[in-house]
C-alpha cells in the first residue's frame, strides 16, 4: 500500500475533465482558424495552405486542450489527453459533416484525427514523470 495521500477520482469527473480540455481545445482552434483565414483574405497565406494550416492549429489546440484536462485530473494522463483528442476529433468530425466542401474535409479527415490524438498524446507524455527506481 502507498503511504500519504491518495486523491480519489470520480469517472465522471474524468470524462468531464476530458470534455472540457476539448471544449477549450475547440475555442481555441476556431480562434486561431479565424486569424488563418483573415491572413489568407488579406493575401499573408496563400490558400492552398490552409489545409496545413488546419492540421497544425488542431494539433496546438488539441495540445494546450490537453494540458488544461490533465491539470484538472492528474490522474492517468496520457490515457487523459488521448481522450480528450478523441472528444476534439469527434467534434471537429461532426463540424466537418455540415461544411460546405465535404470532399476537403474527406481527404483531411486522416490527418485532423492524427493531429488532435497526437496532441493529446503529447501534453500526455510530457506530463509523465520518470518512475522512481529503488537502490537495492
Amino acid at each position: 500500500m502507498r503511504k500519504g495521500k491518495e486523491k480519489k477520482t470520480e469517472p465522471w469527473g474524468f470524462v468531464a475533465s476530458a470534455a472540457i480540455g476539448s471544449v477549450v481545445a475547440l475555442g481555441l482552434a476556431l480562434i486561431l482558424l479565424f486569424i488563418a483565414s483573415v491572413l489568407v483574405v488579406s493575401g499573408r497565406l496563400p490558400e492552398g495552405a490552409m489545409g496545413a494550416t488546419t492540421v497544425g492549429v488542431l494539433f496546438l489546440a488539441s495540445l494546450v486542450g490537453a494540458v488544461i484536462a490533465i491539470r484538472r485530473n492528474k490522474t492517468r494522463a496520457l490515457f487523459l489527453g488521448l481522450l480528450e483528442g478523441a472528444i476534439l476529433y469527434a467534434i471537429t468530425f461532426i463540424g466537418g459533416a455540415f461544411a460546405e466542401v465535404p470532399t476537403l474535409f474527406g481527404e483531411l479527415s486522416l490527418f485532423l484525427l492524427l493531429a488532435a490524438l497526437l496532441g493529446g498524446v503529447a501534453a500526455g507524455m510530457v506530463w509523465l514523470r520518470p518512475k522512481k527506481r529503488k537502490l537495492d
